[in-house]
């Protein structure tokens, strides 16, 4: 059975790759030919010039070393080391008349793991689709391994499906690196009602999750922390597809946008009859707006979290479905210091007959759990140095995690860096304190080219 799912997965990316080289390839010649000609009207090409334009742009990246260490043992972590990277990262572009093929990778030696690993972050064909008639020219296209982002949040996503890298994210790993990619076909739509992105993705890309590996989780059978190195099975993977879509329009100093979804939860946190994690289907509807608000500039949205396999919410064995609420503000408190603050809130539907079906009642989160969060950001030494201080607070778990970093550049081709990741509560299954004992402290080197 896993043998046939892994081959079925392989020839669908196999066949959505074909698709998007034919689409590299075609999309791109098919512009150079329409674009000489526009109302049948003669445009005298300049080829020289066009020349100059093409080809591939210099390759840029950096060399990096980072180590990281918990400040504390783990009795189900034998080793205390939470990073340890030589990293590359290269990026390149290939440059058409009017698109481009784009390329980011990194390759590196993983300490922690004690083996090499990389990591195609982006390898796509993005231009106009004008060459496609004149219902194209209001479109753009993004086609390939690229990473997708959208939504109001700082470090906390409502309508954002799009997969996460936690494990990178606690180990104090650059920020960049939170956000994972995933193959997907990006397209992006310009109207006077209203702009539209729609992302469709071919097969369900997961976050990657905490899963034993470097960090250890609660397990509230055991009643205590573990780290058994988690597999989801792969029949308990989907690989059907994800869509996503953006609508959003400015209206005077409004920044208005409507979400949806249709995919899977991100994490595996569904199981089956033998108690085994497992994605669950799952739909998501939402909103939000961005006005200037005072000095600075305030936030809100909404996402309303379908579960689409458990509508009365009766069964333990499937999440909830739920609304997620998030109001934020920021803005410049003095010369080169930055604030902000946010308000999230995550309301459990149908609460007391999933709590009447738990088999840990006493281990599920309170039917609204809210997080308060604060972020400042100072910027010293004519903004060579920067310092960053990030707060998660939740008095309804009492818990919480802080993020610290700082950095310093005194040029564009070296940069020192530190920080540090702390995890607190009072109980030990709450989402943040399950992590205390993998509080961490963090250094990093990084040189340009």
């Amino acid at each position: 059975m896993n043998a046939l799912l892994l081959k079925r997965k392989i020839t669908k990316r196999l066949n959505w790759l074909v698709l998007v080289a034919v689409g590299f390839m075609v999309l791109p010649a098919h512009s150079q030919e329409q674009s000489a000609w526009s109302d049948d009207e003669f445009i005298a090409w300049d080829d020289e010039a066009f020349e100059d334009e093409q080809g591939f742009s210099e390759v840029s990246g950096f060399l990096s070393v980072d180590m990281g260490n918990r400040l504390q043992g783990d009795d189900a972590i034998p080793t205390r080391k939470t990073l340890r990277d030589l990293r590359l990262h290269l990026e390149t572009e290939y440059l058409l008349p009017e698109s481009s093929f784009v390329f980011k990778g990194d390759i590196w030696i993983d300490g922690v793991r004690e083996q090499s690993r990389g990591q195609l972050r982006e390898l796509a064909w993005q231009g106009s689709l004008s060459s496609l008639g004149d219902w194209g020219r209001s479109w753009d296209a993004k086609l390939g391994q690229q990473v997708l982002t959208w939504g109001t949040g700082d470090y906390v996503f409502l309508n954002d499906l799009f997969p996460k890298d936690y494990q990178s994210f606690f180990s104090g790993r650059a920020d960049a690196y939170l956000k994972a990619p995933a193959l997907a076909a990006k397209f992006s739509g310009y109207f006077d009602a209203f702009n539209i992105d729609l992302v469709l993705m071919p097969e369900f890309e997961p976050d990657i999750s905490i899963t034993g590996d470097i960090f250890s989780f609660y397990n509230p059978q055991l009643q205590q922390n573990i780290a058994p190195k988690l597999r989801v099975k792969a029949q308990n993977t989907p690989d059907d597809e994800e869509v996503a879509i953006r609508l959003h329009k400015s209206l005077g100093s409004y920044e208005i946008a409507l979400y949806g979804y249709r995919g899977y939860t991100k994490q595996p946190v569904a199981m089956d009859d033998m108690g085994d994690p497992r994605y669950a289907r799952l739909n998501v509807y939402g909103a939000s707006v961005s006005t200037p608000v005072g000095s600075g500039l305030g936030n809100i949205e909404y996402a309303y979290h379908d579960s689409r396999e458990d509508v009365l919410g009766k069964d333990p064995m499937v999440p909830n479905t739920h609304s997620r609420t998030l109001i934020g503000y920021q803005q410049e408190l003095s010369m080169n210091v930055t604030g902000a603050v946010q308000w999230y809130a995550e309301w459990q539907h149908d609460y007391n007959a999933f709590i009447a079906d738990s088999p840990f009642p006493e281990y599920e989160q309170e039917k609204v759990r809210h997080w308060i969060t604060s972020r400042v950001t100072w910027l010293g030494m004519q903004q060579r140095l920067q310092t960053n201080a990030f707060i998660f607070y939740s008095p309804t778990d009492s818990d919480g995690y802080a993020k610290f970093s700082v950095s310093y550049s005194p040029t564009d081709t070296w940069q020192l860096a530190a920080g540090g990741n702390v995890f607190w509560g009072e109980g030990s299954h709450t989402f943040f304190s399950q992590f205390k004992d993998a509080t961490n402290a963090y250094v990093s080197y990084r040189y340009y080219f």
